[in-house]
């Protein structure tokens, strides 16, 4: 696994490539829950995401033609979880040979650290408000999520299914993974009590120099603004030099979506699927 770890991010780091989608650590808690298979290649890495259905290759020019050049003649190619440079790159090398489709569901959200750190100003007064409630009202008492309290999150996973709603989704095993292997995947978390019980938990990993992933994240204590509360928290644990959050997207799911929107996001990633014509 270290191996193709290191080529996944050497390659990423030499194309500038700043998706959560292509991340490794995103690729491998998800793999088996969506049946994922990673390709590493000298030039290049991608995802099989189903029958004919790939990640956008992440890798130098020489590696991009030479995947596109494998799969030349196959109509029923598709890609999926282009940037807008992506997109571009596409549309400009192979002109009238793709489709190009926004897909809103997979756009990224983007947070700006410091302004969610500080709170300032009426735009955060929602937040801010939730926030000190919790600070207020429920002794609220956070550390780093590591072994020592790991089986708290479990804890925290296993109340969230138990009540969790219909736009949750369905990724317990997702998450399950990430805590078995987040030393392994080098991730990074925290994990917050109310009133001495374990409530809530984040986890998730450097995606570039400036950009840290929240991959994971679960509640087990019905408080509003606990998420943004434990999400806070991630970001206060973190190093100076991560400036944006990464959320990932919302999968099309309307309490997620309105959820992360709440959050007030800074910024996007929007994300593209190309089709062949």
């Amino acid at each position: 696994m270290n191996e193709c770890w290191e080529q996944v991010d050497r390659l990423r780091r030499q194309a500038g490539h700043v998706l959560s989608a292509h991340g490794f650590p995103s690729i491998w808690i998800w793999k088996e829950a969506l049946g994922l298979e990673l390709v590493v290649e000298e030039d290049y890495f991608t995802v099989r995401a189903g029958k004919n259905v790939w990640f956008f290759p992440c890798g130098n020019e020489k590696g991009k033609r030479a995947f596109l050049a494998g799969h030349a003649g196959e109509p029923d190619l598709k890609l999926r979880y282009l940037s807008d440079a992506d997109a571009a790159w596409l549309q400009a090398q192979y002109p009238g040979q793709w489709k190009l489709v926004r897909r809103p569901d997979d756009d990224e959200y983007l947070y700006l650290r410091e302004s969610h750190i500080a709170m300032e100003g009426s735009r955060f007064s929602h937040l801010r408000w939730r926030v000190h409630k919790i600070q207020r009202d429920l002794a609220p008492r956070t550390q780093i999520l590591d072994q020592s309290n790991a089986a708290d999150a479990r804890h925290i996973l296993d109340a969230w299914v138990s009540g969790r709603s219909a736009w949750d989704g369905d990724d317990r095993e997702v998450a399950l993974r990430a805590l078995e292997m987040q030393s392994a995947l080098g991730m990074h978390g925290v994990i917050v009590y109310l009133a001495g019980q374990p409530a809530g938990f984040m986890l998730g990993f450097p995606l570039a120099a400036d950009t840290f992933d929240a991959a994971v994240g679960k509640c087990a204590a019905d408080v509003q603004g606990l998420t943004y509360y434990v999400l806070r928290e991630l970001m206060l644990s973190l190093p100076e030099q991560y400036r944006w959050m990464n959320l990932e997207e919302d999968l099309g799911l309307p309490g997620l979506r309105d959820m992360k929107e709440h959050f007030l996001p800074d910024g996007r990633h929007q994300i593209w699927e190309a089709q062949r014509l």
